[in-house]
């Protein structure tokens, strides 16, 4: 079945050495989707697998048009790096699976330029996240099934399937949880919903972006209590049309790593079956437990939260830290990882601390309108080059560079 969506996502052209003029026409883009199906309701499925699909084919044709052109021995040499986005239409199912009650589909759609983000960002660097443990609510519900580890197992698998993806580098701090109250989650006793804490993690782990959240439930959608499982009560149970499923439900939230202000929050809640022995213990992440329904449903969730991140994230600045000056270079905490190449280059921004009514520190990032050319790559660091020394504008290590 073929559907017809339109789809407004990024489209932006940058020009680096000589101007050149080009020309970017439709291109055919292949993405997937995948849809958990709600009462046999088969169209509704494929809509939101298809909305998923189109949604990661934004993503994979976010670019840019770049040309480097050099002079050496009278001889140009040029470099160029194409990358294109704009309208996601005329989309295609080219493939429909259905497993699980998961519908699977793959999708072909014509992606042409238009205007991307509109708070004019445009730089395409993959921006690093660091992903923190994830409190249970409540702790008694991971007996079923052992998920007790569940807090560190989460995030990790949410980790993962971010860097599988490929449009953000994510690290996990699953060591690390950053909410005293996990009912109030994400209020703190900052007047603006920041947390200091956020800004440490960012810190320590030298990463751009901090995503955290809270289980809010795992719990059974009809519990009952180990003895009262019996043939009995398994055969009144199918009389009342009671079933196993198990519900997955939490909040995750996108912080900046640099002021620990609060950007994005977003919750699922889903449900799948649980079909195994009461007393059986599988353990968050381990093989069986991802053969089980409730395993395949709580894939279909990271599956849609890494792609959900990568989407907010996508219109974002990029910032890296400077962490050390000599003469007129400055060394990035972001390299080659990041999609940083040599010629690139970013404006400087001074960081300052400041305080609120109530005294608590505020992160404030003032552009110096100084520009710094990337002149060495690394894959964690590169080196740029200010036009004078960096002691006379006075560029600083936790200084930051930002490219928008």
């Amino acid at each position: 079945m073929n559907k017809f969506i339109k789809h407004l996502i990024t489209s932006v052209i940058g020009l680096m050495g000589l101007a050149v003029s080009y020309t970017l026409t439709a291109a055919s883009i292949e993405a997937s989707g995948q849809a958990i199906i709600y009462n046999n309701d088969i169209e509704d499925a494929r809509y939101r697998a298809t909305e998923q699909a189109i949604k990661q084919a934004v993503l994979q044709s976010s670019a840019t048009l770049m040309s480097n052109d050099s002079l050496n021995n009278g001889e140009l040499n040029s470099s160029m790096h194409l990358q294109a986005s704009g309208y996601a239409e005329s989309t295609e199912i080219l493939s429909e699976t259905i497993s699980d009650n998961i519908l699977r589909i793959r999708i072909s759609t014509d992606v042409t330029d238009d205007m991307q983000c509109r708070n004019g960002a445009t730089n395409l660097y993959r921006k690093s996240v660091g992903i923190t443990g994830f409190a249970l609510q409540v702790p008694q519900q991971a007996n079923l099934g052992a998920l007790h580890n569940i807090t560190r197992g989460f995030p990790k698998s949410l980790t993962d399937e971010i860097n599988r993806q490929g449009y953000l580098h994510a690290l996990a701090a699953t060591n690390t949880i950053i909410y005293p109250d996990l009912i109030n989650a994400p209020t703190s006793t900052n007047v603006d919903g920041s947390l200091t804490d956020v800004a440490r993690i960012g810190e320590d782990l030298g990463v751009q972006y901090v995503i955290s959240g809270v289980i809010r439930d795992i719990d059974e959608l009809s519990p009952q209590h180990p003895d009262q499982d019996t043939p009995l009560n398994s055969l009144l149970k199918w009389a009342n049309k009671e079933t196993n499923a198990r519900t997955m439900m939490l909040d995750i939230y996108i912080y900046d790593g640099f002021s620990g202000a609060l950007l994005f929050e977003a919750g699922y809640q889903e449900s799948g079956d649980w079909t195994l022995p009461r007393n059986k213990k599988v353990g968050f992440g381990s093989s069986l437990f991802w053969k089980t329904n409730y395993g395949n449903i709580v894939q279909q969730i990271l599956w849609q939260a890494s792609l959900d991140a990568s989407e907010k994230l996508r219109c974002q600045p990029f910032v890296a830290n400077i962490f050390r000056t000599e003469g007129n270079k400055i060394h990035l905490n972001a390299g080659s990882l990041a999609g940083i190449k040599t010629g690139d280059k970013f404006n400087v921004y001074r960081r300052y601390e400041i305080f609120d009514q109530l005294q608590n520190a505020q992160t404030q990032l003032n552009n110096a309108n100084i520009n710094v050319t990337i002149t060495q790559v690394q894959p964690n660091f590169a080196i740029g080059e200010l036009a004078v020394d960096a002691r006379i504008l006075n560029v600083q290590q936790q200084d930051v560079v930002i490219a928008w």
